[in-house]
């Protein structure tokens, strides 16, 4: 097999000191206890391909594609290796081999034909004009109620959103190997795109602008925090930190600090802020393994539930998603948490 991505990465390879760092975190290898699912177990198989002692084969392809990309392992690493862009590079010379799940396939298909995830082509995105670039992404565009709510939580805060015809961020494609389809849709995306300065919805959005095109992103929980007044809601909850927000964009203090100026008691789990346990939706793995997906969702609900608060928030509209999914499954001789995504608190607090 031609390792047409993954050569170029042999040195960061050879930096990996294969101390085992990368196991103590990571949400997969918790549910399967097998090292080939590990940051390091996949680093030695991807050195394996380089090598030719190695072979692709559907086993290898499935512990490459059996990642959330949760990064848990990034901050972990003692030397520091580039593990997303190993895993990248691997995942698209698998796709080259032709070992691409059918269900990516699809997506990517989607996101060519109708510009988002989900293959939408009826799909309405709230144009209007404004004074700060909004980019919605695939997820909130799905879900127009929370986009709404959003528009109308900046524009109650004195911001004033510009929204305008958009398209998939491509991660899809570069997460999921598809590298060639990638390269053009970039170059279709900066020509709809040149603003260097964007607010974004969607965390693995913020995380993707600000990383592959070198935009200057700010997620909206921090806009809203620098114009969000006191409120005295009463609750008592709990926060789930998106892995892309706490590990790739280090928006940790952000949201809490708006739960808490707008009287939200919280209550954090065992595992927050960069070591927060992930919900399980990332990666892709929420189509090729949904089995796996839920296992870590569920993992994650456990302890949620165990801090005793009622209800646990996040601002990612898939962590919501897997998490509510979840809760609903958890729930022991009725005890389960509620599910509530960040916009519906703040709006709560300021209508």
């Amino acid at each position: 097999m031609e390792t047409k991505y993954l050569s170029k990465w042999e040195p960061e390879l050879n930096i990996c000191i294969r101390c085992a760092y990368c196991f103590e975190g990571c949400p997969v290898y918790k549910e399967t206890r097998w090292e080939a699912d590990t940051a390091r177990g996949k680093t030695i198989l991807a050195y394996g391909l380089i090598t030719g002692e190695l072979q692709p084969t559907g086993y290898i392809a499935d512990r490459i594609f059996q990642c959330t990309y949760c990064r848990d392992c990034v901050d972990r690493c003692s030397a520091k290796v580039d593990i997303p862009g190993i895993f990248s590079a691997f995942r698209a010379d698998l796709v080259e081999a032709g070992y691409a799940y059918d269900s990516h396939k699809a997506m990517k298909v989607n996101v060519i034909k109708t510009g988002n995830i989900f293959g939408d082509k009826e799909m309405l995105i709230p144009v209007q004009e404004g004074d700060v670039p909004l980019f919605v992404g695939c997820q909130y565009l799905a879900r127009p109620n929370q986009t709404k709510l959003y528009m109308r939580i900046l524009e109650k805060l004195g911001i004033k959103p510009k929204v305008k015809e958009e398209i998939c961020c491509g991660f899809p494609f570069m997460a999921l190997g598809f590298r060639k389809e990638f390269e053009s849709w970039k170059k279709k995306f900066l020509e709809l795109y040149p603003e260097k300065e964007i607010i974004a919805l969607c965390p693995t959005c913020a995380a993707f602008l600000h990383e592959e095109y070198g935009k200057d992103v700010k997620h909206v929980t921090q806009k809203v925090l620098e114009n969000i007044p006191e409120a005295k809601l009463g609750i008592k909850a709990t926060y789930h930190d998106p892995c892309d927000m706490s590990r790739v964009l280090n928006i940790i203090n952000e949201p809490r600090e708006i739960l808490k100026r707008i009287g939200v008691e919280l209550i954090e789990m065992e595992r927050s802020g960069k070591t927060s346990s992930c919900c399980g939706g990332g990666g892709g793995i929420l189509m090729s393994n949904v089995e796996l997906s839920d296992k870590i969702g569920k993992a994650r609900i456990q302890q949620a539930m165990a801090t005793g608060a009622e209800m646990l928030v996040t601002p990612c509209p898939t962590c919501e998603q897997v998490l509510k999914k979840a809760a609903t499954s958890s729930g022991e001789q009725g005890k389960s948490i509620a599910v509530r995504n960040l916009g519906e608190i703040i709006w709560k607090a300021i209508k």
